[in-house]
């Protein structure tokens, strides 16, 4: 398993200081570093979207050699409007497609060589913006390294220099995380800002996969908050042949197992999905775990009693199905009014409407308190104002249990 390195950054910290040095005149490059499958990409395209917002400018990310639906003479003829983000993986980049590529021209019937830079450098010439070296240490070629180091170190592609509204942000392995990950040249390091980031929490990554993705497995979820040590364990060899458990991985299955699911997979093909992204240790325990057969909302509602005889993994998996009921009382309650409404009017609308789910609460919170914490994330992670509120404090106001436990569990609500 990886080991966190000691002053490593959450994505959060990481995110504040990289907007703080930002807006520095400077604007120093920064080097990230942490396990393989824990968003460092995703962080820096969310850097660089959250400054583009702060500065009241259009978002474009260069990708694939164009950008999507943009007309670029407009980009050009108006640049303060425009923020731009590009992205090279630095493992599949020859030196021409950081430096520009050699041309001959003549001048007074002499021929030179002049460099034509890639149409991102010239975007970035331009434009103020993000450029993201992603596997900085992972180049096995000197002549690609070579070339990425000169734009760390001075801003320019080639003979092309950047905007000085343009930060360099690259990312890598480090070596206990990667065989094939390189130590950097020490003249180098003392140009950048050397930051390790720590893989998010269980409880970060929901939530950022509950926006980012309309659908996912919420068995996934309940499993990770059943063995939250199994959310990222990077190989400690470095070279492997199976799937290890990361975010990425973990991301990329709360997604799949839906469409697996509708397309009506038989149960060991979803074994196999399991194993295929999580290796056979962690994706064997999950699919025994996603197997586990729950009362629907409704049954438990009926009979709240249900819940005391679920083992502790069905327990698990049960507060996620209630939260999912619960979320979809509130949203069809909210359907029924104009979308402007008012703490108190939402309270009145929805309490006649948690009377039942109030005694199965009880018997959640009596079991184990921490199962209430786990339900309010799932329902603070779907519900938005006023509508979190009003449940919250309906719910503690229909029931003293209920608000005792919340006010002892306040840490874990955080």
């Amino acid at each position: 398993m990886a080991t966190k390195a000691y002053g490593a950054l959450t994505p959060y910290a990481v995110k504040e200081l990289a907007s703080f040095i930002h807006g520095t005149g400077a604007k120093r490059s920064i080097l990230l570093l942490g396990p393989p499958g824990i968003g460092k990409s995703v962080l820096v395209r969310e850097i660089a979207q959250e400054i583009a917002r702060d500065q009241g400018r259009v978002f474009l990310e260069y990708k694939r050699q164009h950008i999507a639906g943009i007309d670029l003479e407009q980009v050009f003829a108006n640049p303060e409007r425009y923020f731009v983000y590009v992205d090279l993986r630095l493992t599949e980049a020859e030196p021409v497609d950081l430096m520009g590529r050699p041309v001959t021209v003549t001048i007074r019937d002499r021929k030179q060589i002049v460099y034509h830079p890639p149409q991102w450098a010239v975007l970035l010439a331009e434009l103020p913006g993000v450029l993201f070296l992603d596997e900085l240490t992972n180049i096995q070629r000197p002549d690609v390294l070579a070339a990425a180091y000169k734009l760390i170190q001075d801003r320019a592609a080639g003979f092309t220099g950047f905007s000085p509204g343009v930060q360099v942000i690259s990312a890598g392995n480090r070596p206990e995380d990667s065989s094939i990950a390189n130590l950097l040249p020490a003249p180098l390091l003392n140009r950048v800002y050397r930051i390790e980031v720590e893989p998010p929490t269980v409880n970060q990554w929901v939530r950022w996969v509950s926006t980012q993705y309309d659908r996912c497995d919420e068995k996934v979820f309940a499993y990770l908050y059943r063995f939250p040590d199994d959310f990222c364990r990077v190989p400690e060899e470095g070279e492997t042949l199976e799937g290890y458990p990361t975010p990425r991985s973990y991301t990329f299955l709360a997604n799949d197992l839906v469409a697996a699911v509708e397309a009506g997979l038989k149960p060991s093909i979803i074994r196999t999905l399991c194993i295929a992204a999580l290796g056979s240790e962690v994706g064997e325990r999950l699919f025994a775990f996603w197997q586990n057969p729950v009362p629907g909302f409704t049954e438990f509602l009926d009979n709240p009693s249900l819940f005391q005889e679920l083992n502790l993994d069905q327990r698990y998996i049960a507060v996620v199905v209630i939260g999912q009921g619960l979320a979809e009382t509130v949203f069809k309650l909210a359907a029924s009014v104009p979308e402007e409404q008012e703490i108190p009017a939402a309270r009145v609308l929805i309490e006649p409407n948690l009377r039942a789910s109030v005694q199965l609460l009880d018997i959640i919170g009596a079991e184990n308190k921490e199962y209430l914490a786990l339900l309010w994330f799932i329902l603070s992670n779907r519900l938005h104002a006023p509508w979190n509120d009003a449940l919250y404090l309906e719910l503690c106001a229909q029931s003293q249990n209920v608000k005792d436990s919340y006010a002892s569990v306040g840490n874990l609500l955080r």
